[in-house]
C-alpha cells in the first residue's frame, strides 16, 4: 500500500501525518509526502510587470539566490517530515491538481480539511474539499479538532446502497490488519422511528453485509451528522468511514448533503470511500 499526505506545513496537516504514519505502520504501507508550491513566495510583486528593477542584472541575481533559497527551505521542512519514514516531494502547480495526479499512483490520502473560508459554512472548502470529490482513491480527512493519534477502530456508515457496500468491503482487508470494524445505519426519516419491523429488516440486512467481520452493529435513530460522531466515541472508533457516489463522465463527484456537512463537522476522522456508478 501507497500512501499520499500532502502537506501545507499546518498544525492540522501534522495531525494527518502522524496518523499517515501509523496507517502506513499497520497496513504495510509506504507513506509519500508532497507540498504543492504555485509560486515564489519571495517574487517581489513589481518583478511581475515590466520595470526597471526586472532588467538590473544584480536585482535579477538577488532574486534568484531568494528563490533558491526558498526552495532548500521547503525541501528541507519535507526531508524532515520524512524523517521518521517514507518519502517525500516539491511539486510545482495548483496544490488540488498535484494531489490528484500523485494519487493516481496511490492507494489512499491522508490530508488535513480546513474550514478556511465562508463557504465551507455548506460544504467541505479548501483543497482537501476538491480532492474528495474528484478523487477515485479513498481519503481520510483530519480537522484540526482531531485527536485521534492512531485507526485502530473505524465506524462504517451503511445506507444499504451500493456505495456502502462498497466501502465495507474495501475495509474487510484491514480486519487482518489488526483493524476492528463497526457497522452502524441510522434511521433518519421520521416514519420509521420506533418501527421495529424497520430496525429487524435493517438488522438483518447489516448481518449479511458484515460477512462475520463486524465487532459490532448498531442501528439508532436521528440525524447521521450527530449520531455517527457520537457513535464513534461509544464504540472507541478512529474514523467514520462512509461510502461515497461517483457518476462516471461527471467531472466531479457530487457529495450528498448530509456527506457534505459531516466531512465538515466530524472531529472524529472521516474516511471517504468513493464508488463510481454508470
Amino acid at each position: 500500500m501507497r500512501i499520499l499526505h500532502p502537506t501545507d506545513f499546518s498544525r492540522t496537516a501534522e495531525k494527518a501525518r502522524r496518523l499517515a504514519l501509523t496507517l502506513g505502520e499497520r497496513l504495510g504501507g509506504d507513506v509519500h509526502i508532497i507540498y504543492a508550491q504555485q509560486r515564489f513566495e519571495t517574487e517581489p510583486r513589481r518583478f511581475l510587470q515590466p520595470t526597471p528593477d526586472a532588467l538590473n542584472p544584480e536585482a535579477v541575481r538577488r532574486l534568484e539566490e531568494a528563490r533558491a533559497d526558498e526552495v532548500r527551505r521547503i525541501q528541507e521542512r519535507l526531508k524532515n517530515l520524512a524523517a521518521e519514514g517514507g518519502s517525500w516531494e516539491l511539486r510545482w502547480g495548483h496544490p488540488v491538481t498535484e494531489v490528484l495526479d500523485a494519487a493516481e499512483a496511490c492507494d489512499l490520502i491522508v490530508m488535513g480539511a480546513h474550514g478556511a473560508n465562508r463557504i465551507d459554512a455548506f460544504f467541505l472548502g479548501g483543497v482537501a474539499g476538491r480532492v474528495v470529490r474528484r478523487t477515485e482513491v479513498p481519503v481520510l480527512t483530519v480537522r484540526e479538532e482531531c485527536t485521534v493519534e492512531d485507526v485502530t477502530s473505524i465506524l462504517v456508515a451503511t445506507d444499504f446502497g451500493d456505495a456502502s457496500k462498497h466501502a465495507w468491503q474495501h475495509l474487510e482487508g484491514w480486519v487482518e490488519k489488526g483493524v476492528t470494524l463497526h457497522l452502524a445505519h441510522v434511521i433518519d426519516d421520521p416514519r420509521y422511528h420506533a418501527d421495529a419491523d424497520y430496525v429487524r429488516r435493517a438488522e438483518e440486512a447489516m448481518e449479511a453485509m458484515a460477512h462475520g467481520h463486524a465487532a459490532s452493529m448498531h442501528v439508532q435513530e436521528g440525524n447521521p451528522i450527530e449520531v455517527l460522531p457520537r457513535l464513534a466515541s461509544e464504540v472507541d472508533a478512529d474514523a467514520i468511514a462512509v461510502g461515497v457516489r461517483r457518476h462516471t463522465g461527471a467531472i466531479g463527484l457530487l457529495l450528498g448533503s448530509r456527506a457534505d456537512a459531516l466531512l465538515r463537522s466530524s472531529d472524529v476522522p472521516v474516511l471517504s470511500i468513493p464508488h463510481s456508478e454508470a
